[in-house]
C-alpha cells in the first residue's frame, strides 16, 4: 500500500510539474512552425551550413547549402542562391502557373504547404522576394554546448531554485552562448549569460581589472536577479525572456500598445522600431533550446557532460601579483587563469594586482595544503596594500592605438588589456585610455599625458534640480537607440539586452529646444554644439551663472552642428554617466512602493529611496513622474554601495 501511495504521490508531482512547465512557457499553437525552425537550427545543420528562408515565415525554408568556403566566398553564394530564389518569387508573384521548372514548382509547393491562411497570392510571393535571409546553424556548438554545461550546470540550478526561479531558465544559455564562458560577441556581450557592460554594471564588478561577466558564476547570479526583474515588471516569463533580448521598457510598451501579455500575439503583430527578426525569435528559440535541454538524446545520441571542479575558495587580504599567488600555492598561472575567469589580461601580464577582497578558486586537487596556510609563505613586501596606479592618456584627432602604445613604449595588446577592449579601431577624440603601469615598467612621473586639442570650456554646475513636480518632465517611449540588427547566427547579441532603455526625452523639439535633464551643464550643452557657452546664456536670456534647472526647456543654435549629432553626443554621455554609477553601486533587488499624497519625483530619488532619478525612472519607464497620485503603485530598485 505505501509503494501504491508513492507511485500515486509521484505522478502527481510530476503531472503538477509538468503543468507549471507548461504554465509558464507556454508554446503555442500559432509559434509551433517557428519552433521546429529553431529545432532544425540546433540539431540538423552545424556552423559548416545554414539555411535560406524567409525571415517572417519560418515555415518557408528554400534550402540547406553548405557554407564550408571563405567568408567572402561563403557571402558570395549566400548572395547568389537569395537572388536565385528572389528571381523565381518574382516570376510566381506574376500569376505563371504553367509550364514551371522544378525549381519553382518546389518554391510554389514550399509557400502553399506554409501558408495556412489561405491562398498564396501574388502580393505575399512578391513581398517574400525581398526577406530572406539566412540562418546558420548551430548543431556542433549545441552538442558541445550541452557537453559543457555540467560543470557549471548543478550550480547554475541551485542558484535558480535559491531565488525561486524555474529550472527550465536554466536552459537559456543554450541560446546565449552555448554554455561557453569565453563568448564574446560583436557589440562587446561577454560570458555565459551575454551581459553587455551597462547591464552587467548593475549587477557586478566590471572595470579595468575584473570583470564578472566572464565569471559563470557572479554572471549566473546577475542573470537571474534581471530575469526575476523582468518578470516582474512584465508578469509573464515569455516576455522576461524576450526583455532579456530586447529590454523590458520596450515589451512593457508592447503590452500597452496591443493590450495583451500573449506572446504570439506580440510576436506577430508589435511593430517596434528594432524589435526585428532577433527579439522575435528569442522565446521560440529558448523553447527549441528548452526541447533539447531536456531530451538531449533524442537528438545527439549518448552525452557526457564535464564533471563539476571541487574548489576551494580563498579571500585575499593583500593586492598581489599573480605570479607570487602561483608561486605559493605551487599552481601554474594558467590553471589560476582557467578557474578565475573575471580577471582580466592586465592581472596575467603583471600590469595590475590580484584586488584584495577577490574569492580566489583554485581547484582542491592542486593543492598541497590549505590555501591560506599556503598564501601566508608570501614575503610580506610581496604584499601590498593598494593596486598599481594609473597612467592616463587623452586620445587627440590623430591618434591610433598603434601610436600611443609605440609612445609609451608598450605593445597594442598590453593597451587593449589594460582598457578591457578588444579592438582600437574605435577610441575616439577625448576619451581617456589607461596605460599598463606596472611597478618594473614606468614611474608615473616620467610619462606626460596628451592634452586634448580643443580646451575644456568653463566649468558649469549640473543642473539644479528643484524639490518639486517636474511639470515639464514627462515620461515618455524610450527611443531605443541602441539596438543593433543581429547577425545570421546570433540572435541574442544586442546591445537592446541592457536593463532598461532610459525613458527620458533626449530629443530636440521643432522650436530648437531640449529639456534639462539631470547631471547636465551648459557647458555639456556649449561642447556638443561646438560653441561657446555666452552663446547659449545670450539666446536663453540668462544671466552668468544662473543654473539650468531639470525638466525645463532651453534654446540650443544648430548653426555648427546638426540635430541628429547633438542628440548622439548627449546620448553617449547620459550613457556613460549612468553605465560609472554602477561601477561603485549595485541593484539587489526591486519592491513595489504605493505614492504618498505630496510625494514627487524629486522628493521619492532623493529623501525617500537615494536613488539617481534617471534611475527610478527606468525601473518605471510607463509611469509619467509628473503626474503621479496617490496611490499609483511604482517599482523602486534596492541599491547597494559595491564592495
Amino acid at each position: 500500500m505505501a509503494m501504491k501511495i508513492s507511485l500515486l504521490w509521484l505522478s502527481f508531482l510530476l503531472v503538477l510539474s509538468h503543468s507549471t512547465y507548461a504554465e509558464n512557457f507556454p508554446r503555442p499553437a500559432e509559434l509551433e512552425r517557428d519552433v521546429q525552425f529553431w529545432l532544425k537550427v540546433y540539431t540538423d545543420a552545424t556552423t559548416k551550413q545554414g539555411y535560406i528562408h524567409d525571415q517572417y515565415n519560418l515555415a518557408v525554408v528554400y534550402e540547406k547549402i553548405d557554407v564550408t568556403g571563405s567568408r567572402t566566398a561563403n557571402r558570395r553564394l549566400i548572395k547568389a542562391r537569395k537572388q536565385f530564389y528572389a528571381d523565381i518569387l518574382k516570376v510566381l508573384a506574376t500569376g505563371k502557373r504553367n509550364n514551371l521548372s522544378a525549381d519553382e514548382r518546389r518554391v510554389l509547393t514550399v509557400w502553399t504547404m506554409a501558408h495556412t491562411q489561405g491562398e498564396v497570392d501574388a502580393k505575399i510571393l512578391s513581398r517574400a522576394a525581398d526577406s530572406m535571409r539566412f540562418q546558420l546553424g548551430q548543431a556542433n556548438r549545441f552538442r558541445q554546448g550541452l557537453i559543457r554545461a555540467g560543470e557549471w550546470r548543478p550550480y547554475i540550478d541551485a542558484t535558480f531554485r535559491d531565488l525561486n526561479l524555474p529550472l527550465e531558465l536554466t536552459a537559456l544559455p543554450h541560446v546565449e552562448s552555448s554554455f561557453n564562458p569565453a563568448a564574446y560577441s560583436h557589440v562587446g556581450a561577454a560570458g555565459l549569460w551575454q551581459f553587455i557592460r551597462s547591464t552587467g554594471r548593475r549587477y557586478m564588478q566590471i572595470d579595468y581589472v575584473v570583470d564578472e561577466r566572464m565569471d559563470p558564476f557572479a554572471a549566473t547570479i546577475a542573470a537571474a536577479k534581471l530575469l526575476r526583474h523582468n518578470y516582474n515588471l512584465t508578469e509573464s516569463w515569455p516576455l522576461a525572456l524576450t526583455a532579456y533580448n530586447h529590454g523590458v521598457a520596450s515589451m512593457r510598451r508592447a503590452i500597452k500598445q496591443l493590450g495583451t501579455r500573449d506572446i504570439a500575439m506580440i510576436a506577430r503583430q508589435y511593430k517596434g522600431r528594432s524589435f526585428g527578426f532577433a527579439s522575435r525569435n528569442f522565446y521560440v528559440a529558448f523553447l527549441a533550446a528548452l526541447e533539447v535541454d531536456k531530451n538531449p538524446e533524442k537528438y545527439f545520441g549518448t552525452i557526457t557532460s564535464v564533471t563539476p571542479y571541487d574548489y576551494t575558495e580563498i579571500k585575499l587580504d593583500h593586492y598581489l601579483y599573480s605570479k607570487d599567488i602561483a608561486q605559493a600555492l605551487g599552481v601554474r598561472e594558467s590553471i589560476l587563469k582557467q578557474h578565475n575567469r573575471s580577471l582580466l589580461d592586465s592581472i596575467w601580464n603583471g600590469n595590475k594586482r590580484v584586488p584584495k577582497g577577490y574569492i580566489l578558486r583554485v581547484p582542491k586537487r592542486y593543492l598541497t595544503a590549505s590555501g591560506g596556510r599556503l598564501l601566508a609563505s608570501i614575503a610580506p613586501e610581496k604584499l601590498h596594500t593598494e593596486q598599481t596606479p594609473d597612467l592616463f592618456h587623452t586620445v587627440v584627432r590623430g591618434d591610433t592605438i598603434s601610436e600611443i602604445a609605440q609612445r609609451y613604449g608598450y605593445r597594442v595588446s598590453e593597451v587593449l588589456a589594460a582598457n578591457a577592449m578588444r579592438s582600437g579601431h574605435y577610441i575616439r577624440i577625448g576619451q581617456k585610455l589607461r596605460l599598463p603601469v606596472a611597478d618594473q615598467k614606468v614611474e608615473l612621473d616620467t610619462v606626460a599625458v596628451a592634452e586634448p586639442i580643443e580646451k575644456a570650456l568653463v566649468a558649469e554646475q549640473p543642473a539644479v534640480i528643484e524639490p518639486t513636480p517636474l511639470k515639464a518632465a514627462t515620461a515618455i517611449a524610450p527611443d531605443e537607440l541602441n539596438d543593433i540588427a543581429a547577425t545570421p547566427s546570433q540572435i541574442n547579441q544586442q546591445e537592446a539586452a541592457s536593463l532598461l532603455t532610459d525613458p527620458a526625452d533626449y530629443t530636440v523639439d521643432d522650436a530648437d529646444r531640449i529639456i534639462v535633464q539631470a547631471e547636465e551643464t551648459l557647458g555639456h550643452y556649449a561642447e556638443w554644439l561646438d560653441l561657446r557657452a555666452s552663446r547659449l546664456r545670450q539666446i536663453n536670456n540668462m544671466r552668468f551663472a544662473t543654473p539650468v534647472i531639470v525638466g525645463r526647456r532651453i534654446a540650443l543654435d544648430f548653426s555648427r552642428i546638426p540635430r541628429q549629432e547633438f542628440e548622439q553626443r548627449r546620448i553617449n554621455y547620459q550613457k556613460q554617466f549612468q553605465e560609472q554609477y554602477f561601477v561603485d553601486h549595485r541593484i539587489e533587488s526591486t519592491y513595489m512602493y504605493t505614492i504618498k499624497r505630496g510625494e514627487s519625483l524629486w522628493h521619492l530619488a532623493a529623501k525617500r529611496f537615494k536613488v539617481p532619478m534617471w534611475l527610478l525612472r527606468q525601473h518605471n519607464p510607463d509611469v509619467n513622474f509628473a503626474r503621479i497620485k496617490p496611490g499609483m503603485k511604482i517599482v523602486v530598485p534596492v541599491v547597494n554601495q559595491a564592495a
